[in-house]
């Protein structure tokens, strides 16, 4: 700007230069931009740095004197002061400017006329609303510049810490022997941790779509490995595309604790896989994914399968010498000639070698049903077969002060296997009536109800404690406080049962409230009729 006046004054006005004060000026401004340029003011305290708009400040000033009205020019340094120096730099460049723009007249040695108002009183009230302006702004600038540091260093450790996090992640779900697999809202994969990975070969990899996978056939085929094919939990029933774990996953479905096999093709041993799924969402409610858990179950079925083929060998051969037990011990309890006491103690042998009988005919029955029940279907009246249960059991209710009640109605066709369906009430009324108190009652109701048959057996005996009525249909389970008292069982029944009444295409379910009774509720379907409900197990 100092060179542009220059060019001017040279043009228009030479007779300047020989001013000296305007010399003196342009030697000011010169020495002000020779220190500005070779002094290294980094390597200095910032406040010399105020030599240079001090001097600007003096070069202006002197150009004033000379006549020269660049007085405006006086923004400039002012500007430069109140932006890098602070209130101090507001107070010194306002001071400096003023008697820069007044001059010899504040000293009362030159003529002041009305042209220089603006100058002398308007122009440091606008030096000093710049100063305080762009102070303020550099202020705001400031803690605005603070505050994004502030916020970019919280950005940076909340980055940090989700790394971290998911590293951390990572390595817990690389270390558990549990496939885990992540999808997406869209049912892609975004995570496979090692376990997954190592029990498919790596199949599966992040960025399928689940769907496409399922339906190419198999749950994660691969064209260089083969396809591996899925079965429901009886090991023979394929699963379709459809119902593998991981398209229902991605389809939106939860899963719970459902047992499926795999199947990697001949010569290769079967897996058997315990899945979960559970659905995400974002804060919003939006779906945002699934996450799908594989837990490894072959050896436990296997070992499972070698119990029970235990328990079914020794079974059979015990039922063979126990027979003849129990027939002998009928045979000496026939002689006339026996004293009562003897008579007494073959009684107590006879009652205890029955009982074996009955638990040895229970876990065959365990075993028979471990693969798959086979049902014998025939039409009939399950009314029939409802009221002789409660007749079979109505002595023995009768001897332990128990009253049976039967309500039924109209006839209830149905079509399955009549022995089986005895077998299923014969254990729901027996557990009723041998866990009711002396004076407890048991209600049995049958009817038909949409395109169904209900049985309903209620009673008012010991009832079930919350955390056992989960448990209750599986097999070998019998809640605690029944295995501390004096009441025999083998915890087969309800499983039994229940495995029965599903073959049947119904249903079993348990209700009940500790030291109130236990209702068992039957469904079936009437006969020509499908069930309304979904096979599967209650409880």
């Amino acid at each position: 700007m100092t060179l542009a006046i220059l060019a001017g004054v040279l043009v228009y006005a030479p007779t300047m230069l020989d001013d000296a004060a305007f010399l003196a000026a342009f030697a000011v401004a010169g020495s002000a931009v020779a220190l500005s340029v070779l002094v290294p003011w980094r390597r200095l305290p910032l406040w010399l740095s105020a030599a240079v708009p001090l001097l600007d400040m003096l070069a202006i000033g002197l150009a004033v004197e000379s006549g020269f009205r660049v007085s405006m020019l006086l923004i400039l340094p002012v500007l430069w002061m109140a932006t890098v120096f602070g209130a101090t730099g507001v107070v010194v460049a306002v001071a400096a400017g003023t008697l820069a723009a007044w001059g010899t007249r504040v000293l009362g040695t030159a003529h002041f006329d009305g042209d220089d108002i603006p100058r002398l009183f308007i122009l440091p009230l606008v030096l000093l609303a710049v100063a305080l302006y762009v102070h303020l702004a550099e202020r705001r600038s400031a803690a605005r510049r603070d505050l994004l540091a502030r916020q970019s260093s919280l950005v940076e450790e909340i980055l940090a810490d989700a790394r971290y996090n998911e590293r951390l992640l990572q390595s817990i779900l690389n270390t558990v022997d549990v496939g885990v697999v992540a999808l997406d809202a869209d049912g892609r994969v975004t995570l496979v941790n090692r376990a997954y990975t190592a029990a498919t070969q790596g199949r599966l990899r992040v960025g399928d779509d689940a769907r496409e996978r399922a339906r190419a056939r198999g749950e994660t085929p691969d064209r260089r490995r083969g396809p591996v094919t899925t079965y429901a939990a009886d090991g023979q029933t394929p699963l379709r595309p459809d119902e593998s774990p991981l398209a229902r996953a991605a389809g939106g479905h939860d899963i719970e604790r459902e047992l499926i096999w795999w199947d990697f093709g001949p010569g290769l041993a079967r897996r058997a896989y315990r899945v979960s799924a559970n659905q995400l969402q974002r804060a919003d409610g939006r779906p945002a994914g699934a996450v799908v858990v594989y837990q490894d179950l072959t050896s436990e079925m296997a070992a499972l399968a070698e119990r029970e083929d235990f328990v079914s060998a020794v079974s059979h051969e015990v039922r063979t010498p126990l027979t003849s037990v129990v027939g002998y011990l009928e045979l000496a309890a026939e002689d006339p000639s026996l004293p009562p006491v003897v008579r007494e103690h073959l009684a107590v042998a006879e009652r205890n070698a029955e009982r074996i009988q009955d638990i040895v005919a229970a876990l065959l029955d365990a075993a028979t049903v471990r693969e798959r029940v086979e049902i014998c279907h025939a039409p009939l009246d399950l009314r029939d077969v409802v009221a002789e249960a409660v007749e079979d059991h109505r002595p023995r209710a009768t001897a332990g002060g128990v009253v049976v009640e039967l309500h039924d109605g109209m006839p209830l066709p149905v079509d399955g296997d009549r022995l089986r369906l005895a077998q299923v009430l014969a254990n729901v009324l027996s557990n009723a009536v041998k866990y009711s108190h002396a004076g407890g009652r048991v209600d049995v109701v049958a009817e038909p109800v949409d395109n169904e048959v209900v049985v309903r057996v209620a009673d008012t005996g010991i009832g079930i404690a919350p955390e056992d009525q989960a448990r209750l249909f599986t097999r070998f389970y019998r809640a605690a406080a029944v295995r501390r008292g004096d009441v025999p069982g083998t915890g087969l029944g309800l499983h039994l049962a229940r495995e029965i009444v599903e073959a049947h295409g119904g249903t079993i379910a348990l209700r009940s409230a500790l030291g109130e009774g236990t209702e068992v509720t039957i469904v079936l379907p009437l006969a020509g009729r499908p069930s309304a409900r979904r096979a599967g197990g209650a409880g």
